[in-house]
């Protein structure tokens, strides 16, 4: 049997389907147990001497039957690596591949490709769907308006994406690669494009091809090929080199879609060059474009939407296990004595204890109920995974029931409610964490009578409690500079007053910044639109230490899916007032629905005052007006947990009383990384070179644990719009209740 698993695994190739490929791991398995089986009937003294040569051909085999097994491994998951474009694209120089990168890669590079500068940003935002930004600078060309104040060269922003409708990993490279892609599909659209496009990969070779057709700057038949030679090569050096060659479908000699006059000339449709990957994170790439000139790139990249993070976790604590204490309640183990072993090992686990009390059920079931804050944990799985670890350990035997309360900011979300004779097969067993899961479901929270428990423990929540996160603003296309920013750190308190009143003070202050020359007005295209937040430069601007929030925030769990707040203070540098929102959202449903609403006063430009004027512009001329500031909002959920997408309309008024709906689309990586897009369709008819603008963007959430040696739920978010610009518009309002509630059922 072992030479036969040995013989057909060598004389397998690439060609044969991955099942076969188990058949043969199936075999070798089988083997293996075969000779362990003779091996110890003879170790017995039970085995003929054919059983003891069995045992012995066993030890011989073993570790060439490993490798077999290893090389089959290796080839089955084997991808060649994929190339990007000036652009930041999958590709090859000028033009695009069907091929893109890892599901949560994000990347960021440059590209000098005459006569532009790149700078370029992408984001794998799933598995098919690739998106890309690119900021082109015209070297040598003024721009006629903003040049002579200190701008610089002319530039232009665009957005792409490409989506996959078949990949080539898909079929194990059988089949051909198939995308579309839409190239600077917003904006001023100047380099916009159109394309398919189908690649080749022929792994034995270390080779790619792709054949595509475009519309606009993309005209017509385009193509590449990229072979890597020294791919498995045992130099670490070599391996990552590439040769690619080209052939660049832009007709670049017309003016409608070449802007630059220097980049008009085309001697030859080929570009060619070579390719680097140092590490698994660098790419660099020299090529000879247009027949003419060279061009040179590189950018960085990794993964985090599935990274572990950049630094072990050896903080994080394993699941409980000991010491085992599950003595019955009395004179042995009173109940002080039980709420300190649950509290302690709670502590350490991630949990605080709030409250612990004993009840009798209507069948007068022996119950115990504890309310519990996560303070570590991001997956409601990991969550579930520990609290049962601790009660199948610490919770006496003559306790029939356990319910665990999960709180957050103030208020109970959702509720775990175990039988203990569930719990303690699980402890012996005899049945897994996924039929515990089916006998122990999460349910809404229950609201006990005042008079039915015995409170046994309750801990008054943090007063205060102290962090520290940078505070950033970055602005593209000043007409000052084409990138400004402004650098510094935020300082903020946070905590509980009357155990579920939440208030959050943060203070900031900026360390570096070169905004004092911006005027928080767009001089080609100054908005008509109450400055509801276009002059946000000018709270930026403020010297020494400013207070950028202070409001207190109340929130209830009204029973059967239903949460409301209620919200009042400092919420930005910009906004104070009054908000409120109601939401339901029940369990075990993947939307929800909700109202909010908020009235505001504008801050001063200094200090803590208010005013009740905006400014307005009526052409080029600013005028200073009364205005009342509010917002209101319908607002719709919907998670597709297969996707790990949510998506997200707001229906309604924004600020400056424009009215319409902001769609915005969140993805969920397993690191916790969230990459959220929006665009906002109005009424507000805001105008920017001649057409109407709607407001768009993007973000990002990073939990700051993939920096820490332990699990942390802090995180630091930051987002752009395309364009500063009033329309679309909301003010903060606090925590929202949904992204509360979502962050707990994180399952």
């Amino acid at each position: 049997m072992g030479y036969f698993a040995s013989s057909l695994a060598f004389c397998l190739r690439k060609e044969y389907a991955p099942s076969l490929l188990e058949d043969i791991r199936l075999l070798i398995f089988m083997k293996y147990n075969y000779r362990l089986f003779l091996f110890w009937l003879s170790a017995l003294g039970l085995g003929c001497p054919l059983l003891q040569a069995g045992a012995s051909d066993f030890q011989d085999r073993l570790f060439n039957d490993m490798m077999i097994v290893d090389y089959w491994n290796k080839r089955i998951s084997e991808r060649l690596p994929v190339t990007y474009n000036h652009l930041l694209q999958g590709g090859y120089f000028n033009m695009p591949s069907a091929r893109m990168g890892s599901e949560g890669e994000v990347g960021a590079g440059f590209s000098w490709v005459p006569p532009y500068h790149n700078y370029n940003l992408r984001c794998q935002f799933t598995d098919r769907l690739e998106v890309s930004g690119n900021y082109r600078v015209f070297r040598g060309v003024d721009d006629p308006v903003l040049t002579p104040l200190g701008f610089g060269d002319l530039s232009d922003k665009g957005a792409n994406f490409k989506l996959s409708l078949f990949q080539a990993e898909d079929s194990d490279y059988t089949l051909p690669g198939i995308a579309i892609g839409f190239e600077d599909f917003m904006g001023t659209r100047s380099f916009k494009a159109q394309y398919a496009v189908i690649t080749q990969v022929l792994l034995d070779y270390h080779l790619e091809a792709s054949l595509g057709y475009g519309g606009g700057r993309i005209h017509g038949f385009f193509g590449g090929v990229s072979l890597m030679p020294f791919r498995r090569c045992q130099s670490a050096l070599l391996k990552g080199i590439s040769i690619a060659a080209e052939y660049d479908a832009i007709p670049y000699h017309d003016p409608e879609l070449e802007k630059h006059p220097k980049g008009r000339e085309k001697k030859s449709p080929i570009n060619f060059g070579v390719k680097y990957r140092l590490w698994d994170m660098f790419d660099f790439s020299a090529s000879y474009v247009r027949g003419k000139a060279w061009a040179f790139s590189t950018s960085v990249y990794y993964n985090l939407g599935t990274t572990k993070g950049f630094l072990p976790k050896i903080d994080k604590p394993l699941p409980y296990q000991s010491p085992v204490n599950i003595e019955p309640l009395g004179w042995r183990r009173p109940e002080d004595a039980m709420v300190q072993d649950l509290l302690y090992a709670m502590r350490v686990q991630g949990f605080d204890l709030l409250e612990a009390s004993l009840f009798y059920t209507e069948c007068a079931e022996k119950s115990l109920r504890l309310k519990v804050y996560n303070t570590f944990y991001r997956s409601e799985s990991e969550v579930r995974e520990r609290i049962v670890n601790l009660l199948a350990c610490l919770v006496p035997n003559d306790i029939d029931r356990v319910i665990v309360v999960i709180e957050d900011e103030g208020f109970p979300i959702q509720e775990y409610r175990f039988h203990m004779e569930y719990l303690r097969a699980y402890a012996e067993q005899t049945i897994g964490p996924h039929e515990l899961c089916i006998l122990s479901p999460l349910c809404e929270v229950s609201f006990p009578g005042p008079c039915t428990e015995q409170l046994l423990f309750k801990h008054r929540r943090d007063l205060w409690n102290f962090e520290v996160l940078p505070k950033t603003h970055t602005f593209f296309g000043s007409s000052r500079g084409k990138f400004k920013y402004a650098l510094g750190v935020n300082a903020g308190l946070n905590g509980y007053i009357f155990d579920d009143l939440f208030y959050s003070i943060r203070l900031g202050y900026i360390a570096f910044s070169d905004l004092e020359h911006l005027r928080g007005v767009d001089r080609l295209n100054p908005s008509q639109l109450p400055n509801v937040r276009t002059d946000i430069v000018r709270y930026y601007n403020q010297p020494g230490v400013t207070v950028d929030e202070g409001y207190l925030q109340k929130n209830w769990n009204l029973g059967k899916g239903w949460y409301t707040r209620a919200a009042l203070g400092y919420f930005e540098e910009e906004y104070a007032g009054l908000a409120s929102e109601i939401l339901y959202y029940p369990l075990h449903h993947n939307w929800a629905i909700g109202i909010e609403g908020a009235a505001f006063k504008k801050r001063n430009y200094k200090g803590l005052g208010f005013t009740d004027k905006v400014r307005q512009y009526h052409g080029f001329i600013p005028f200073h007006r009364k205005f009342n500031f509010s917002q209101y909002f319908l607002d719709l959920y919907y998670t597709w947990p297969e996707a790990q997408l949510d998506f997200k309309a707001m229906i309604g008024k924004f600020l400056a009383d424009d009215y319409g709906v902001r769609y915005e689309i969140a993805r969920y990586f397993p690191s916790g990384l969230k990459i959220s897009i929006w665009y906002t369709v109005t009424n507000g008819h805001d105008r920017i070179n001649g057409s109407n603008y709607y407001d768009k963007g993007i973000a990002f959430s990073l939990p700051m644990d993939i920096f820490y040696t332990y699990s942390d739920r802090s995180r630091w978010s930051y987002g752009m719009s395309a364009w500063l610009r009033d329309v679309g518009v909301t003010a903060e309002t606090g925590m929202k209740l949904y992204d509360l509630i979502r962050e707990q059922r994180n399952y």
